[in-house]
């Protein structure tokens, strides 16, 4: 309704397509961009929103799945829900031959629906092949995506004084904004802000201890135009201002 998907708790596990389109995904409280030529999923027990536009309506190729761990011991077979986290990859992944993906969802939903003698064996094949593309894709971007992550945190090293974005980073990861987050803290340990934060605020304590700059000269050297701001981002971290600090 309305360009809208909208639900408190995903019901059915959903891997998708997108061919067409621009569109908003929130997961969980989670924002992602999806585009033409990515694939995404959902685990169960999720919130979910989709946004789309009447200008760029979204669309894609959905398949609902289950999937399932069997214990066999003996005669004794027992069947056990696995973790919501069953695939080997992201919630969304860039796929670069949108041709080819396009081409096997058609296949497999053409599969499906002509419904032809042994179509159950196939569209199941299918469909596992296309996994094992997309993981085999997620696995060459996080080779090329962590050397880009590593030469983020070496630039915010160098250039802490300067003013750094989220955004203009991930640019120059050549990475979306929501992409780059995931991966940083999965490599860092911490948000890109939170990083930046952190070294600029080592950088301080340093020049804090020489006494030789006022604190709003110290300030400006990490990156903080305001002084005031600086002051509370510092007491806030730190747990005490920066002339108690320097006092210490």
């Amino acid at each position: 309704m309305g360009y809208e998907i909208r639900s408190r708790s995903t019901h059915v596990r959903s891997f998708l397509y997108a061919y067409d389109g621009m569109a908003k995904m929130e997961l969980d409280g989670v924002a992602y961009s999806l585009y033409p030529g990515c694939v995404f999923h959902f685990p169960l027990n999720q919130s979910l929103v989709i946004h789309s536009s009447r200008e760029q309506p979204f669309c894609y190729f959905t398949v609902r799945h289950d999937y399932k761990f069997i214990e066999w011991e003996g005669t004794s077979i027992r069947c056990s829900e696995p973790e919501d986290q069953v695939f080997p990859f992201d919630c969304v992944v860039p796929m670069p031959d949108k041709e080819t993906m396009l081409r096997d969802m058609q296949n497999l939903h053409g599969l499906w629906n002509g419904k032809k003698t042994g179509y159950e064996w196939e569209t199941k094949l299918a469909f596992l092949n296309i996994l094992q593309r997309v993981g085999e894709q997620q696995h060459e971007q996080n080779d090329a995506a962590s050397q880009s992550i590593v030469q983020s945190m070496d630039y915010i090293r160098n250039h802490y004084r300067e003013p750094l974005e989220r955004e203009t980073l991930a640019r120059q990861a050549s990475l979306s904004s929501s992409y780059f987050s995931v991966l940083f803290k999965k490599h860092a340990g911490c948000s890109p802000v939170q990083y930046i934060t952190k070294i600029r605020l080592d950088q301080a304590k340093l020049l804090l201890r020489r006494k030789s700059l006022s604190i709003s000269e110290v300030a400006r050297e990490v990156g903080y135009q305001d002084p005031l701001y600086f002051a509370k981002v510092f007491t806030h971290e730190i747990g005490v201002s920066p002339r108690a600090y320097r006092n210490m």
